[in-house]
């Protein structure tokens, strides 16, 4: 097999960043060892606490963590200061990080950061930054300009890594990486993406949910969010199965998994949970009897047109009509017809319902309509 060595890479993405604190949680569980991590941004920030090996702290920060504990949100210092503040966020990160346990870990650790006016871009490892400076460079790479103002370090005027590399794999493989895993945010900013394919092995762990707002730092969110990466990481790792949601290994086949997870979206299930058949059942059918009780008027539909003019009204009407009526009244009427192919409905049609014929499909498969 050769040294492997495995490097997490962690993408920028402001308060999305929970996220990856529940992607490493559930590597800890895997037993996977982290020799490496390289970060942009928030990135860089939980990037040191994993290399501090302080999952705890990392928890207490970002359940505990508000807007008004990172930002300095007066509207007279942002306009002097051209950007918000990051002066709290730098005693936030004084009371969370230990330069000298980062510098005496085993694990190597690397940041991005940009340099400006020339947009230099600057991957830093540990070794590379002066003592007693991490925590400035983390800032330097944490600078959202220019809703955040640029981060000075030795006059020059640095900003946030994502302009550059908002997902450093290309620098985890420059430094030995062997095997990556990457947690993608989703927020803008620059990904080298050709150069994942330099590397042996790589795994994208990405939420299928939004995330919500990387400005807007909101407990119940992060709270949510952070189980969404755990559980994302088990499901990237074949622990468990499903997209949006969250099953127990072999209780479905790969079509009924799709319906059933285009099932649960529409009809609102809690993605947080871990899901055996029989349990996601239970929590739909009572989610699809609520909505039938609440609006049985909006289903009564003319029965004498044909099902494929009564869809066709329903693709039109999807704007007006929620996802949930418009997936109860096609299983209704799949379930008159029996095959979808029967209904007469266009090709364009059936693209647009995709997911409410998957889901009506899965209602009707399993006895709901």
């Amino acid at each position: 097999m050769g040294n492997r060595r495995t490097a997490l890479v962690l993408g920028g993405g402001g308060s999305r960043g929970a996220y990856e604190i529940g992607v490493w949680q559930a590597l800890n569980e895997l037993g996977i060892r982290i020799d490496m991590v390289t970060g942009t941004s928030v990135g860089a920030i939980n990037g040191a606490i994993i290399v501090q090996d302080a999952f705890d702290l990392a928890v207490s920060l970002w359940t505990e963590i508000d807007a008004s504990k990172v930002f300095d949100l007066n509207i007279k210092n942002v306009i002097a200061n051209s950007g918000i503040g990051i002066s709290k966020l730098k005693t936030l990160l004084q009371q969370h990080i230990d330069e000298d346990a980062i510098r005496k870990s085993a694990t190597d650790y690397g940041l991005v950061t940009v340099g400006l006016p020339s947009m230099t871009p600057k991957f830093l490892m540990k070794e590379q930054i002066p003592e007693g400076m991490l925590i400035d460079y983390i800032l330097a790479s944490s600078s959202l300009f220019p809703a955040m103002k640029s981060y000075e370090i030795d006059s020059i005027k640095y900003i946030d890594g994502g302009f550059t590399d908002n997902l450093p794999v290309g620098m985890a493989l420059d430094h030995g990486a062997t095997h990556v895993i990457a947690v993608d945010l989703e927020v803008v900013g620059v990904i080298r993406k050709k150069i994942f394919n330099d590397a042996d092995f790589l795994r994208v762990i990405q939420c299928p949910w939004d995330l919500g707002n990387m400005l807007i730092f909101d407990r119940n969110n992060t709270k949510k969010i952070l189980r969404l990466g755990y559980l994302d990481t088990l499901k990237a790792f074949h622990i468990y199965e499903g997209t949006h949601f969250c099953f127990a290994k072999g209780e479905f086949d790969h079509k009924s998994i799709q319906n059933a997870d285009s099932a649960g979206k529409i009809f609102e299930l809690n993605p947080e949970l871990i899901y055996k058949r029989y349990i996601f059942n239970i929590h739909l059918k009572n989610a699809v009897d609520i909505h039938i009780t609440e609006t049985e008027k909006e289903l009564q539909i003319d029965t004498d047109n044909p099902i494929g003019r009564i869809l066709e009204g329903l693709s039109k009407a999807k704007t007006s009509l929620s996802q949930k009526t418009i997936t109860i009244t096609i299983a209704r009427k799949l379930k008159e017809i029996g095959d979808i192919k029967r209904s007469l409905l266009t090709i364009p049609a059936m693209k647009l319902l995709e997911e409410e014929i998957r889901a009506a499909n899965y209602l009707i498969r399993e006895g709901f309509i």
